[in-house]
This record gives structure tokens, sequence and C-alpha cells, in this order.
């Protein structure tokens, strides 16, 4: 049968040993603790950087909606201001038709007058009645045309208003959402500050872990040796040593 003493120093080198096991199985596990919060705040990074550079392909198409906007209102200007170049130029034509029409009027009367017919009566009366019509109807044909050339030009104009205002509307939208994704990159950004904290509190948890398996094992110790002390292999042990 072994000795007392022999058995107590190993029961006390056990404890030890299983403490120190415990030790480095809480390292361990500290360790893959730290390890998957390290993982978290790459990603937490990853996901800020990823919604701040959303953020600049949001400002980016803003800025091209917006300039796009601005090419669109000069086209609808430009397109009001061949609309009424169409009308007044239409109005001169018309204008200038009649003038001719009147020369040509008074031309006709000087020639029937000059042939001998009587101007007011007959024949010579309904021609300049017709020539009367037709320049009427020339210059209605001149401010017709005009008109529809002009009307075209207005539904251009109204086309480019109303794809400025999409432009404009577009670019308050990417502004938007613009905002938003930084908002997001600075909330995620914000979590990191939780994630460093955690890893603190790993570190801390692993040291008392470790602390309280030293103390754990050195009151084994104490133990053991006390148990020997009292059952009268204490001074034996002490006979051996000292």
């Amino acid at each position: 049968m072994a000795d007392p003493g022999t058995m107590a120093l190993v029961g006390m080198g056990t404890n030890v040993a299983g403490s120190l096991l415990g030790i480095g199985k809480s390292s361990a596990q500290a360790q893959q603790q730290r390890l998957s919060i390290q993982g978290q705040m790459m990603k937490t990074m990853a996901d800020a950087f990823g919604l701040e550079v959303q953020a600049q392909q949001y400002t980016y198409e803003a800025n091209k909606n917006k300039y796009q906007a601005a090419v669109a209102d000069l086209n609808k200007e430009i397109a009001e201001g061949n609309a009424a170049y169409s009308r007044e130029v239409g109005e001169v034509e018309a204008e200038q038709s009649g003038m001719k029409t009147r020369a040509d009027l008074g031309e006709m009367v000087a020639s029937q007058a000059a042939s001998g017919l009587n101007v007011n009566v007959g024949s010579a009366v309904r021609v300049r009645e017709s020539m009367i019509d037709i320049g009427k109807y020339q210059q209605d044909l001149i401010r017709t045309s005009a008109a529809k050339k002009a009307y075209g030009y207005d539904i251009e104009a109204m086309q480019y208003g109303a794809q400025a205002d999409i432009y404009r509307y577009t670019a308050t939208q990417n502004e938007a959402q613009a905002g938003e994704s930084l908002k997001g990159a600075a909330m995620t950004r914000g979590g990191l500050g939780l994630q460093q904290q955690a890893m603190g509190l790993v570190s801390k948890a692993e040291g008392i872990n470790i602390m309280g398996s030293l103390v754990g094992a050195a009151g084994s110790v104490a133990d053991k040796w006390s148990s020997a002390t009292s059952s009268g292999l204490g001074k034996s042990m002490m006979d051996m040593f000292g």
C-alpha cells in the first residue's frame, strides 16, 4: 500500500494539474470568442464601407439627375422660344401676304379702268372679290401653318418640362437615399464600440477565470496539506523535506 504522504502529494499534484487544464480551456474559449468578435468587427466595418460607397453612388446619380434637369429646362426654354418665333413669323408673313393682295387689287382696278370696264359692276367686281378671297385664304393658310409649327414646339416644351420634373424628383429621391445610406453607415460604425466593449469583457472574464482557477488550485493544495498534517503525516513530510 502506498505511503499516505506520497498519496497526499499525488492528490495535490492532481488538483494543480486539473486547475491548469481548466486555465488552458478557459484561455482557448476566450481566444475563440475574441476571434469571433474580431470577425464581427471586420464585417461591421465592411458593411459600413459598403453603405458609404452606396451613398456616394446615390449622390453621383443625384448630381447627374440635376444636370439632366437643367438641360431639359434649357431645351424647354428653346422650344418655347421657337414656338413664339414661329407664331410671330407666321403673323408677319400673313401681313405681307395681305399687303400683296391689296397691291394686286389696286393694280387690277387700274387695269380694269384702263380697259374701259366699269370697275363697280359685273365681272370686274367678281374678279376683285375672288382676289380678296384668295388673299384671305393665303393669310389663313400661313397663320395655320405657323400655328401648327408652333404647336409642335409647344409639345416639345411640355415634354422637356416633364422630363425636367422627373429628373428633379429622381435627384431628390437619390439624395434622400444617400442620406439614409450615410445614416446607416454611421449607425453600423456605432456598433464597433459595443463590439470593442465585448472584446474587453472577454479579456476581463478570461482573467477572472484564470485567477479563479489559481485560487482553486492553491486552496486544494492547502486542503491536502491540512489533511495530511491533521492525520499525522505533516510532521513526517516536514521531516522528509526538512
